[in-house]
């Protein structure tokens, strides 16, 4: 069953999972049906395949285990979890980055509890028999998706209003040259380290470092040093702080620039501090229609290299690192930051290719060594490459 991430080491096996909340009741795998390996999480799960994601497979798990479909940009990110293994039906332990999904009414008068699934009330969850952290974990979720679903739409609601509300942005400064190479990914996953030897191969490419200040900067008085010691009042204004440093950033790179994350990043960043709670409806629908007028006047990336890692991976960096403003992150808020990236990275697969390095288990040599072979054309092979 669910239960907290052990301490040292969680397995490289993933999933995703969906909770679906209906009227106050959570739809869980029936166990009396003998579905042993569905068992061990009581939730529609599916392992997240290559070229995938998370929140692609929470959806389409739910639809193929329940028959239920909910629009993959409709789940709301909850947690990452581990689950552990079954051994007698061969399953093995694996982390498990769970969505929720509130059942519309209009769905749920269709019929009764899909085949091999109930309906369990939120204050009945203790008659499944489940261990103390299990039950604790499962109730939780179900509450907290109880309290976004009445309070917090999906970030995918507000930004289909703003899109509604702004309509197309007339082409009026933008350039005409397509903008550089950007590489996004959450924090301690290796960016700026990948950039720095990039450049330091190839004296052709420029590297564009991140401009937002989160060690050294301003101090106190800057929003985003307020928010990292604590400050949540100043997250509206941190990620409007924040937007404006992006834009400029992308504004002074050259076609041969890659840049070490941009105005993207900060839309990750405000999605995470919404789905967090440090920022209100209000709040991340005005940042989100900025965030919508400025990048549609900016010149889109020529590609972007989406880098991500495992959280216990990134977690395991920033205590190496020790940055006195990072020591307050938690692997909760890292895991969700993680997901945001992926989700943006995922919106702007649609339009511009976006390239996936998972560097949990690669070395900085390996990581730069895949990096090349993605670099696009406007970009000469390194010496002693060749061109394909």
């Amino acid at each position: 069953m669910l239960t907290a991430p052990p301490p040292r080491h969680r397995p490289a096996h993933t999933a995703a999972a969906c909770l679906v909340l209906h009227d106050g009741r959570l739809l869980l795998h029936d166990a009396r049906t003998g579905r042993e390996t569905e068992a061990e999480a009581e939730l529609p799960s599916a392992v997240v395949e290559s070229g995938s994601s998370f929140r692609r497979a929470a959806s389409a798990a739910l639809a193929g285990r329940t028959r239920l479909r909910a629009p993959a940009e409709h789940l709301v990110y909850l947690a990452e979890l581990y689950a552990e293994g079954n051994r007698r039906a061969g399953a093995p332990a694996r982390n498990l980055r769970v969505f929720g999904w509130r059942l519309p009414d209009r769905v749920a008068a269709a019929g009764a509890a899909p085949a091999g699934y109930r309906w369990v009330p939120l204050d009945r969850l203790g008659e499944l028999g489940l261990d103390p952290a299990a039950f604790g974990r499962l109730r939780s979720l179900g509450t907290r998706l109880a309290t976004m679903a009445e309070e917090r739409p999906p970030p995918a609601a507000i930004e289909r209003s703003a899109h509604r509300l702004i309509g197309p942005v007339p082409l009026l400064a933008r350039p005409e040259a397509p903008a550089a190479v950007v590489v996004l990914g959450p924090p301690a996953v290796g960016k700026s380290t990948l950039l720095g030897r990039c450049a330091a191969a190839d004296g052709r490419i420029e590297h564009v470092p991140d401009v937002v200040p989160v060690n050294r900067g301003p101090g106190r008085d800057d929003h985003l040093t307020r928010y990292l010691l604590g400050d949540s009042s100043a997250a509206f204004f941190c990620q409007l702080e924040t937007l404006l440093l992006r834009v400029l950033q992308n504004l002074r790179t050259g076609q041969t620039g890659i840049l070490d994350q941009d105005v993207h990043s900060s839309l990750a960043y405000a999605k995470a501090l919404y789905l967090n709670g440090d920022l209100t409806v209000q709040e991340y629908e005005a940042y989100y229609r900025y965030h919508h007028l400025v990048t549609a006047m900016l010149p889109p990336p020529t590609a972007v290299v989406h880098l991500t890692a495992r959280t216990e991976v990134l977690m395991r960096r920033l205590r190496r690192r020790d940055r006195r403003l990072e020591r307050s992150f938690t692997s909760r808020y890292v895991a969700l930051v993680a997901q945001c990236f992926e989700d943006v990275a995922e919106d702007l697969a649609a339009r511009i290719p976006v390239h996936r390095i998972d560097a949990s288990e690669l070395g900085p040599q390996e990581v730069l060594d895949r990096f090349r072979r993605l670099l696009p054309e406007q970009h000469p092979p390194l010496p002693g490459e060749s061109p394909e």
